[in-house]
């Protein structure tokens, strides 16, 4: 029943969202409204999730992941289409807007004729969020599935709408080693804000992508220079959703997709800044439950996969989503995912909220031998409860 449930409320979005991104115009305000209005409003009041069914239809959850993409595609085809209108294309490229008129009677022409800066501007907010969303997160969990190469294929193409493919490198054999280590770019050190570290993150998972591939492809023999390259071909599959609004919009439409797609992107870091804020680990030591922030709030469960129950998820990397627990005994997020990104575009907001948690981290979750990295970790933040916190440290190692 439950899942039956999930599967209704993630298709009954996606449809209304599909129908408010096909006609534009004024229609993009009510998407942006209900992406926030759904992943943060009724996150505060949806409560927690803390049972764990066991799901008997693994086909039906799996039918959720692979709409996804042709959904994205959508998306992106009409919103490109209205961009054209208003940068001044001419005519209906593709006939799209008379093919719309003769399945639905809806005069999209008429609509595109009339479509604002402002409209557009709110429509890539919302296309960009869809992406990170639903793209991105179901992106993630595809690419998890290295041993089949459907999963891998359509992981790759939903993570290239954010400019990512290479995603699927690093996050699969380098961040799911390395976390809450030095070596990874992925996890957010004390102190650092979410701005500064998009940026980090951004490149050194693109350095980290390289080197994994780079060594991949010597061991079975091959260049590095080679259409081989996942790099590569991750690149080419952005280029080739480029390309769709080049066809629609031109080139300014080329700028457009760009930045619409480095927003999204800039969604994706933020969560991973979320997720392992401040957290460290002894390199090559076990990956266990409490080195990442878990989240067990209803309505981000829902409709992000479990990619809340982050927890279990670096436990076992390779479980499908409907697999993972709950674990209520973890590090908790204090709200649902949006909100946590939200906050975090305010560092010192974010800050009062989380630090706290961290120390708490510190004191509950850490082992004595990872007290000296806490240390190293507090005195390069700079931040003053971090540096207080030390003498707390020191006598919790006296006592062990």
């Amino acid at each position: 029943m439950q899942a039956t449930a999930r599967s209704l409320s993630i298709t009954a979005i996606a449809v209304v969202f599909t129908a408010l991104m096909t006609l534009g115009g004024w229609h993009y305000f009510i998407a942006a409204a209900i992406i926030t209005a759904v992943f943060v409003g009724l996150d505060l009041v949806g409560g927690m999730e803390l049972s764990d069914p066991v799901y008997r239809n693994p086909t039906q959850m799996n039918l959720q992941l692979y709409l996804v993409l042709p959904l994205m595609v959508v998306y992106l085809v009409f919103y490109a289409w209205f961009l054209g209108g208003y940068l001044g294309v001419r005519g209906d490229t593709l006939g799209l807007g008379h093919a719309y008129a003769a399945l639905t009677g809806v005069d999209l022409l008429a609509a595109r004729a009339h479509v604002t800066l402002i409209e557009l501007v709110v429509g890539a907010y919302a296309l960009g969020t869809i992406w990170a969303g639903f793209g991105t997160v179901v992106g993630h969990e595809l690419t998890h599935r290295t041993w089949s190469r459907p999963a891998m294929l359509v992981g790759r193409w939903l993570l290239a709408l954010t400019s990512d493919a290479s995603f699927s490198i690093e996050h699969v054999y380098g961040h799911h080693a390395n976390l809450g280590t030095p070596k990874d770019p992925a996890t957010a050190y004390r102190g650092e804000s979410v701005y500064h570290f998009i940026v980090r993150s951004t490149l050194g998972q693109i350095a980290g992508a390289w080197h994994i591939e780079a060594a991949r492809l010597k061991r079975l023999g091959r260049p590095v220079w080679s259409p081989r390259n996942r790099m590569f071909t991750g690149w080419l599959m952005t280029l080739a959703y480029a390309g769709l609004f080049l066809l629609f919009a031109g080139w300014v439409g080329v700028a457009v997709f760009f930045a619409t797609s480095l927003f999204g992107k800039s969604y994706l870091e933020a969560v991973n800044y979320i997720e392992h804020y401040g957290i460290v680990r002894v390199p090559g030591a076990p990956i266990e439950p409490r080195h990442s922030w878990n989240c067990n709030h209803r309505v981000s469960s829902w409709l992000l996969f479990n990619l809340t129950r982050h927890s279990h998820h670096h436990a076992m990397g390779d479980k499908p989503y409907w697999e993972l627990r709950s674990y209520p005994d973890a590090p908790m997020m204090p709200f649902g995912y949006l909100t946590m990104i939200y906050l975090a575009l305010l560092p010192s907001v974010f800050r009062r909220i989380v630090h706290p948690l961290v120390l708490d981290w510190d004191r509950r979750y850490a082992i004595p031998a990872e007290f000296p990295l806490i240390e190293a970790a507090n005195a390069r933040s700079g931040v003053p409860e971090f540096a207080a916190s030390r003498a707390h440290l020191a006598t919790l190692a006296a006592a062990e």
